[in-house]
């Protein structure tokens, strides 16, 4: 045998195997039911209209656009909020934040909360990591897995997230832009959670 035939051999071989270890039969992938698909379909359609509030709140200058500048300045705010002991780093010893702004919940909600009688809420199945928590910033941006993120790191994975949804390389991101990059991590997510769907 040949040295030609054997690599072409092995090649076949090593290809045929990776293929069978990446594909999987309909039959493999768990199934969604109706109504979880409908919910996931519903609450990647909140996700997205949020998608909308979040680029009108960062493009301060109403020019259609999120700079590079206005990316930052909203990053810069919520590592400052979530690094509550003021260390300089993010983890999960840093007590949680205070709440913003006023409590929008109804009397009603109010009043159901404290006498415990209140409706429970369905459970999500699109979670999203936010910059909301800790926990979220971790997942976005802990690059090395340590379980903190120092100021460094936090700016390394913003650079690199700016870049990723930057589509054209023009330093701003449009409207288009930036939907179409959350979107696609929607998508991902929710084919995770298809996978892990029982």
């Amino acid at each position: 045998m040949n040295k030609q035939h054997l690599y072409t051999t092995l090649f076949l071989a090593l290809s045929s195997a990776y293929l069978s270890a990446c594909s999987t039969s309909a039959s493999d992938m768990p199934r969604l039911s109706e109504a979880q698909q409908k919910q996931l379909a519903s609450e990647r359609a909140g996700h997205l209209r949020q998608t909308h509030v979040r680029f009108n709140a960062l493009d301060k200058d109403e020019d259609g656009y999120i700079s590079r500048a206005e990316f930052n300045r909203s990053g810069d705010l919520a590592f400052e909020r979530m690094d509550t002991n003021k260390d300089g780093v993010l983890s999960a010893a840093d007590p949680k934040p205070e709440p913003r702004g006023q409590d929008t919940r109804s009397e009603q909600t109010r009043q159901q909360q404290a006498q415990g009688t209140e409706q429970p809420r369905r459970e999500r199945l699109l979670k999203m990591p936010t910059t909301h928590s800790v926990d979220g910033m971790l997942a976005m941006y802990d690059s090395n897995k340590d379980g903190v993120i120092s100021r460094e790191e936090y700016a390394k994975g913003r650079a690199a997230q700016f870049a990723a949804t930057d589509a054209n390389g023009d330093g701003q991101l449009s409207y288009d832009e930036y939907v179409t990059e959350f979107a696609g991590r929607l998508d991902q997510q929710i084919s995770q959670t298809g996978k892990k769907a029982d």
